[in-house]
């Protein structure tokens, strides 16, 4: 058979133009130029690849979604002749964290960014509602004229005290731009755009200014809250609304969290609530306790249950607005209306006043910043589970109960289970140790002495 027989009886086999191999030096070395260009995709890190092009010249690099969503963009990490595979990977690791940052790492120069251009790349990086963004830029613009066009690299922890200090004229503007600046300083010291985090320097030698208005407000909604509880207890309202209250009261959750609760969040087998998604971006698990355990029940138990949500006015709708009930709990209290926010700083202040420290609070309220609340491990679950019994118990306690129970003139002043008792009826009241009359009288007479002198 002649040479051009058998050159007619070749098959034209179609090479693909992608192979998936560990990218290793031996592989990369391996890699022969083609008619056209080819790729080999790292099988360790998807998205990372090696162009082998036709005149033999080979590239790293990456492809990439900015904050994970949206067009799919390639970027060329550089020779493989510059970079080893290890390097490269390592590069592209820090690329992909860029890219989901929302940061194009090929257009970042770390010398050229100033605080509000640091600050329009943190807000391209997060989830932030539209006045929330709004808010940001305002405060910036207004209340860091002095350092806005600084360059980062540039900024001090020195420079930010001088600022913050100047800002007496505006104390709550100037606070709330500080709390930003630090963030933002965070996140560029996170992606390697700072060696040192000046904010954090800052915040230790400033004395920081608060809100009297706010401290005023969470004063006043604690030292009501007894009102409160005891109104609860009486005033009418619908058992969704009431229902949705006792969760909020003894959890401190988000009012989006609570309001939209599904019962596939809900395992009443193992006692427990798990929040998949909130504000934070973190996995959330509220073990139950006895009170909990009875609303959830009580709800399962409607024959008007939705198939859906836990908390619902209508068919497969979660509830949106508990307005209107605080609102008349709070008139037959005769104190001002709570709102919604307004439990989860209750809880964070009950907490606080029965010795739960403010690492634990944070847990609880799921604001840890970095690491996976120990909340998730199933030791400490029970060691939470705990936590908010006394939570439960301490609002119990602070519904007057001197009148509800009498013995041989003795006053039964506070109690337990009060809320599981009144609204379930699942278990009866269980009442502290008891105070005699006398003793009473005694504690109303030093009480008078000591103001009185």
């Amino acid at each position: 058979m002649s040479p051009i027989q058998r050159a007619n009886q070749l098959v034209n086999l179609n090479i693909s133009s992608t192979e998936n191999k560990l990218l290793t030096q031996e592989v990369v070395s391996r890699a022969k130029a083609r008619k056209s260009e080819y790729f080999i995709r790292d099988t360790d890190l998807k998205g990372f690849w090696l162009r082998v092009q036709p005149s033999g010249t080979k590239t790293y690099g990456i492809h990439a979604r900015y904050n994970r969503q949206g067009k799919v963009f390639k970027r060329s990490i550089g020779s493989a002749k510059k970079y080893a595979p290890k390097e490269a990977r390592e590069l592209a690791r820090d690329w992909f964290t860029k890219f989901d940052a929302g940061i194009d790492p090929k257009q970042v120069n770390r010398a050229s960014f100033n605080l509000v251009e640091l600050l329009e790349q943190y807000i391209q990086s997060k989830n932030l509602k539209e006045s929330t963004i709004r808010g940001y830029r305002y405060n910036f613009q207004h209340y860091l004229k002095p350092l806005k066009n600084r360059l980062i690299q540039d900024v001090t922890s020195d420079d930010i005290v001088r600022w913050y200090n100047a800002g007496t004229a505006h104390a709550t503007g100037t606070e709330r731009t500080f709390v930003v600046l630090k963030a933002i300083l965070d996140y560029a010291h996170a992606l390697d755009y700072t060696s040192e985090k000046p904010a954090d320097k800052a915040a230790l030698q400033l004395k920081r200014k608060k809100n009297p208005s706010k401290q005023q407000h969470l004063s006043d909604i604690y030292d009501d809250l007894p009102h409160f509880m005891a109104a609860f207890i009486t005033t009418k309202i619908s058992a969704v609304m009431r229902d949705w209250m006792v969760l909020n009261l003894t959890t401190g959750l988000r009012r989006h969290e609570s309001m939209t609760l599904k019962w596939n969040q809900v395992d009443m087998q193992k006692k427990r609530v798990t929040l998949a998604t909130n504000k934070a971006d973190r996995f959330l698990i509220v073990p139950m306790v006895g009170l909990t355990y009875d609303m959830f029940q009580f709800r399962a138990d409607d024959p008007c249950k939705d198939d859906v949500y836990v908390f619902t006015s209508k068919p497969n709708t979660a509830i949106n607005d508990a307005r209107k009930a605080l609102a008349k709990i709070c008139r037959a209290a005769g104190i001002s209306t709570y709102g919604h926010h307004d439990f989860r700083r209750l809880f964070a202040s009950v907490c606080h006043d029965i010795g739960v420290s403010e690492s634990e609070i944070g847990n609880l309220l799921n604001h840890a910043p970095k690491t996976v609340t120990s909340v998730y491990i199933n030791q400490s679950l029970e060691k939470a589970r705990g936590k908010y019994q006394q939570v439960v118990d301490a609002l119990d306690r602070k519904i007057p109960f001197d009148n509800v129970s009498r013995k041989k003139d003795k006053y039964f002043l506070t109690a337990t289970n009060l809320m599981r008792n009144v609204f379930y009826g699942k278990i009866a009241v269980n009442p502290d140790p008891p105070i005699t009359k006398d003793e009473l009288e005694e504690s109303i007479m030093r009480n008078e002495e000591y103001w009185q002198g």
